[in-house]
């Protein structure tokens, strides 16, 4: 039993609930059980995102304010893409992370009942479930939370009782985001340099992707892309982008 644990990621939430070792799955290979699981906690927790940092590093938070949105698109796109495509990624998954109260305000919420691996007598008082969200969340305070995004419908007020339920992530996986969209944008702009110098030889923009991107010398680049087409729908928007700002 994990009660002692205050918080877990989604990825290890959705594998103890139905008894398998979150270490044996990989992104491609989840059983199906298990895939279900993180489609409903996605759907649960991909509206509200922040980052957890610690309140002496003040600058840090400093920083993040200004912080690029490209890096919450990179958030929405994922949730997005486990959402609609069943597609879900091993290391973003294993970095979001909820609380135990928050997990069972979830389920309560949705009429779900409380998983055995973290409640095992299928149990659990609310009376003070705001106030331990707060500190499982936060470390007694020692953290605060800056949010990334906010996609919940804002005309709606919360009670004091019912506490947004906030997914976090962890400040490796944030560089991981920003560190993955700046290499992105380098190969864009390889590739607008590459069409410009070449885009007369092919027959359209899309066949100039594909070959720019099959040419890439170092195979680590196309990692930076979920698949062939993806990679030609981010460089040709990139190129369609840059032409818009030179035109202007």
């Amino acid at each position: 039993m994990l009660t002692h644990v205050k918080t877990l990621s989604l990825w290890e939430i959705a594998h103890y609930w139905h008894d398998v070792d979150p270490r044996e799955s990989t992104t491609h290979q989840l059983p199906l059980k298990v895939r279900d699981t993180l489609h409903v906690l996605s759907m649960w927790c991909g509206k509200k995102l922040a980052y957890r940092v610690d309140r002496e590093k003040n600058y840090l938070v400093e920083g993040l304010k200004h912080m690029p949105r490209f890096t919450a698109r990179h958030y929405r796109h994922s949730f997005r893409k486990a959402i609609d495509s069943k597609v879900f990624g091993k290391r973003f998954f294993s970095k979001i992370v909820i609380s135990r109260s928050q997990l069972a305000r979830l389920c309560d919420k949705h009429s779900e009942e409380l998983p055995v691996f973290w409640f095992p007598d299928k149990k659990y008082s609310f009376d003070t479930a705001t106030d331990e969200e707060s500190k499982e969340i936060t470390a007694n305070g020692r953290y605060q939370l800056v949010l990334i995004y906010d996609d919940t419908d804002k005309t709606l007020e919360t009670t004091g009782s019912e506490q947004p339920i906030v997914a976090t992530v962890n400040g490796n996986a944030l560089k991981a985001a920003q560190a993955s969209h700046a290499a992105t944008n380098k190969i864009k702009c390889r590739f607008i340099e590459y069409y410009e110098a070449k885009g007369t030889n092919y027959s359209c923009r899309e066949a100039a992707a594909g070959h720019f991107f099959d040419s890439l010398p170092d195979p680590q680049d196309k990692f930076h892309f979920a698949s062939r087409k993806a990679a030609i729908a981010t460089l040709l928007r990139g190129l369609r982008n840059h032409l818009k700002k030179t035109k202007s």
